[in-house]
């Protein structure tokens, strides 16, 4: 109280100055009709804008939220989707309705990449979900744009999976147009581009054609899309074509991914 007392002592100058000009001001927006317009005016200015950013700011610790949600609907629909075209691969129109034996091979996670690298020989990503959350080795990862990697190692909370661009990824994919399958691989030169091996030359095959995985292993679903052919040749009088795949994915800006669980792998013998 007694600094209060020196406070108001030493500076009771300007006080007394800020006080007059506070009840001059007053009374000019009192009494003069132009003066209380653009007081007004301003002060609508001033409280709108204060409202905005008050918004915005809500806005933004919500979006977090807003996303997450579109994220696990996300999960869901593919999850949906992966298993009716399992169903449809597998149900004749002479058996029973559909709707009443959806396979259910396949259920999906989602998650986000926290961390990544694509500048290595053998390259990873960790997501930010783990055995707590269902993911286990062996599971494959998309993205909303393609194939990403597979899951190596999992922690309680955490996972991390070899990208494709790792010399031990192997996805098996096929020309989507004719089905042709063959091995995809990375061969460490550039991170928008893989090499789809094991294409026999009596495939028709065009630049542009659509690669897709090919659904024979239970990592990946059939028909996720990977890219698309930059070219192709064969080497050495060699029966089969190797194929130069451009990546739909650009694997240096991974965020949102979805893990693959294979509800019949996990029923196979171990």
């Amino acid at each position: 109280m007694n600094n209060l007392l020196q406070f108001v002592i030493r500076y009771s100058a300007f006080l007394l100055f800020l006080l007059l000009e506070m009840a001059a001001l007053v009374l000019v927006i009192r009494y003069n009709e132009n003066q209380k317009s653009i007081f007004l005016n301003s002060t609508s200015i001033l409280s709108g804008k204060l409202y905005e950013m008050t918004e915005d700011a809500i806005h933004y610790n919500r979006l977090q939220v807003t996303v997450d949600s579109f994220a696990s609907e996300t999960a869901l629909l593919k999850e949906k989707i992966f298993n009716l075209e399992r169903s449809l691969q597998k149900v004749s129109p002479a058996e029973k309705p559909l709707d009443s034996c959806i396979l259910e091979s396949f259920k999906v996670i989602e998650a986000r990449v926290i961390s990544n690298t694509v500048n290595q020989r053998n390259n990873h990503f960790t997501i930010d979900r783990g055995k707590a959350d269902g993911v286990r080795k062996g599971m494959g990862v998309i993205s909303p744009h393609g194939v990403a990697g597979i899951i190596d190692q999992s922690g309680e909370k955490y996972a991390r999976a070899i990208s494709v661009l790792h010399s031990a990824a192997r996805i098996s994919a096929s020309i989507k147009r004719n089905e042709y399958f063959g091995s995809l691989l990375w061969k460490e030169i550039n991170p928008g581009y893989m090499i789809l091996e094991d294409i026999p030359k009596q495939a028709d095959i065009f630049e542009g054609d659509s690669i897709v995985t090919s659904g024979y292993s239970f990592i990946f679903p059939k028909g996720i899309f990977i890219g698309t052919v930059e070219r192709f040749w064969t080497e050495g009088g060699s029966n089969y074509y190797t194929v130069e795949v451009k990546l739909h994915e650009d694997i240096a800006r991974l965020d949102q991914v979805y893990v693959i669980d294979s509800i019949e792998k996990d029923s196979l013998p171990q």
